[in-house]
């Protein structure tokens, strides 16, 4: 049974595609990488589809992967028509019956797995799907002490227009569990609807950080070897002051 618990950021998909409106340079990394073994591609934790339409549209063979609903029958409105494959299924047991030259989880969807059984779990699937000389790509953000400091009291993130008259206002607190190395922030969303009334939805949300070591170490004893380990999506090396942690590896 698929368990929706740890979800509720991504429960209204309109919002959320305001709020991540821009591929970037990630964006740009993962069409090079799809382009590069000319697919089939595997994206796990598709959401809405900002990653996979892109590489359909440049004519890769892709299958989007998502838990909620909600987030692929927006993707599939905004695919128009496009080959892609959607897939609504929990990443720690799903079988497609088929094997991917690419399976790529775009750095938020791993850190949802808060437990090791849950991400090896998941690990076992990419394995079970990945063809022998494909690549599985990984990406945590690098844990650094200022990101671990609480804030425990809400403070305003940032406010954006709808389009359709409304003002959200986005605040929240947050705080670091060291011990089981979970990040947990609690965002308040806010605005008027019609009548003037302030409309509030709450959304905890709970995610793993990963150290680089023990990274590596987990993807090692699940059977991948690391063939790539970048610090950004330019593909610099992995310092000390890198914003992330990008590795791409191999089955062993």
């Amino acid at each position: 049974m698929i368990n929706h618990d740890n979800l509720a950021d991504y429960q209204e998909p309109y919002l959320y595609d305001l709020e991540n409106q821009e591929t970037g340079e990630a964006g740009a990394f993962y069409l090079a990488l799809a382009q590069k073994t000319g697919g089939p591609v595997l994206d796990l934790g598709c959401g809405t589809g900002r990653f996979t339409i892109p590489i359909a549209q440049a004519g890769v063979d892709i299958t989007g992967l998502d838990i909620v609903p909600g987030m692929l029958a927006r993707a599939q409105t905004k695919a128009s028509g496009l080959a892609i494959q959607w897939v609504e299924a929990d990443a720690r047991n799903f079988q497609l019956s088929r094997q991917f030259s690419l399976i790529f989880e775009s750095g938020a969807m791993f850190q949802h797995l808060l437990t090791r059984a849950d991400a090896e779990a998941m690990l076992a699937c990419v394995r079970a799907h990945l063809a022998v000389n494909g690549g599985f790509a990984i990406t945590v953000p690098f844990p650094k002490p200022a990101q671990m400091e609480p804030e425990l009291e809400e403070k305003e993130w940032f406010r954006y227009e709808t389009g359709d008259g409304r003002t959200i206002c986005v605040s929240g607190t947050s705080y670091y569990d060291a011990v089981n190395q979970i990040y947990h922030e609690t965002a308040v969303r806010r605005w008027e609807d019609a009548q003037g009334r302030t409309v509030e939805r709450i959304a905890p949300l709970a995610l793993r950080r990963y150290f680089p070591q023990e990274l590596e170490s987990l993807l090692h004893y699940n059977g991948f070897t690391v063939v790539a380990r970048y610090g950004d999506w330019d593909s610099n090396p992995l310092t000390a002051e890198s914003p992330m942690l990008l590795i791409i590896c191999h089955l062993s």
